[in-house]
């Protein structure tokens, strides 16, 4: 949004993109929403030098003839600040009671969910007043999400629950379900064009090229040569040998790093994002031609191409230790950051 206090109009850009002028009489009411209120009887009369562009604006009048404007009878603004304090609140909110994992089975009769977060099981039970949520195409960012329902979630989605757990924590009174579909894929790097952002890799699954676009937003990492190979110790057949001379995999099992999140944090899982969050970040330009890489991208309406939302190079032993790598690693590492680590 932006404003213009002196010829009295702001040019609002709705959710589809279109910029809408809307012109204010004296007649028009301009109010701004306390932070979190939903009941518009509480909003106070704002200034519109108060206003500024990058508010959140929602206006009611007569439209113009050609649809492209209207004079506003009233005008409610949520202020940036008030926003931010509002989704600072949900993330303190999210990081107490939020529930992370992918879905492993649906209900449709009795519309519950059970997702699995590494060896981890927990039940989604949502009720007539759950709200849900679908990530947008082509952003994993929950403030992109839109209105979704139950029947839109797949299983092998991932889903991000906020509400309580029972005592035990096997199960979750869902009040909110964020999911969506992040495929994950193992590549080796065809080229990269650093200066537009965008890899042409080779999906070792297809066989096919892909184009990854990478953004400011993608968190890229690199394994050093001695990490990937314990890692990949993990997925070694049983009775394989390690570095340390035990047979088989570490930590028994599944061998699987656990997945954290809500009701599943913690274990290998945990360790695994810490692990790799702390590497440092390597920029596209690092990348060369026939490095392997595992990607965690979003969905989009080409399947050819995408966006990387967690990227991790030096990957080589762990392709070859064990195809499940790729999805353990990757779900591992994204449900504790990438699309759902905002939760905001």
């Amino acid at each position: 949004m932006s404003v213009n206090a002196e010829s009295k109009q702001l040019a609002i850009k709705t959710d589809k993109g279109e910029t809408v002028t809307v012109t204010i009489t004296d007649r028009s009411f301009v109010l701004r929403l306390p932070p979190g209120e939903h009941d518009t009887k509480k909003a106070l009369p704002i200034a519109l030098k108060d206003v500024n562009a990058g508010d959140l604006a929602v206006a009611s009048g007569a439209a113009s003839a050609d649809q492209k404007g209207f004079e506003a009878h009233t005008i409610l603004i949520r202020t940036q600040a008030d926003v931010a304090q509002v989704r600072e609140k949900e993330m303190e909110d999210w990081q107490k009671r939020g529930s992370t994992g992918i879905v492993a089975s649906i209900d449709l009769s009795a519309k519950t969910l059970t997702i699995k977060a590494g060896s981890r099981t927990l039940t989604v039970q949502p009720s007539a007043k759950t709200e849900y949520q679908r990530y947008a195409l082509e952003s994993a960012k929950m403030s992109d999400a839109k209105p979704g329902t139950f029947d839109q979630i797949r299983i092998g989605d991932q889903v991000n629950v906020l509400g309580d757990k029972n005592a035990d924590g096997t199960s979750v009174a869902a009040e909110k379900v964020v999911s969506g579909s992040f495929p994950q894929l193992a590549a080796t790097v065809v080229s990269v064009d650093a200066a537009a952002g965008i890899l042409t890799v080779k999906d070792l699954a297809t066989k096919k090229n892909r184009f990854i676009r990478v953004t400011p937003d993608t968190t890229m990492r690199k394994l050093p040569p001695e990490l990937a190979a314990r890692l990949a110790r993990r997925y070694q057949p049983a009775g394989g040998q390690d570095a340390g001379g035990g047979g088989g995999r570490r930590g028994g099992g599944s061998g699987q790093p656990d997945m954290p999140g809500g009701g599943a944090r913690g274990g290998r899982g945990a360790d695994l994002k810490q692990m790799l969050d702390r590497l440092p970040a390597v920029p596209p330009a690092d990348l060369k031609a026939g490095d392997a890489i595992m990607v965690s991208t979003t969905e989009g309406t080409d399947s050819s191409h995408s966006t990387a939302i967690m990227l991790l190079a030096g990957v080589e032993p762990l392709l070859t230790a064990s195809p499940a790598a790729t999805r353990d690693i990757m779900s591992g590492w994204n449900l504790g950051g990438g699309a759902g680590g905002e939760g905001n």
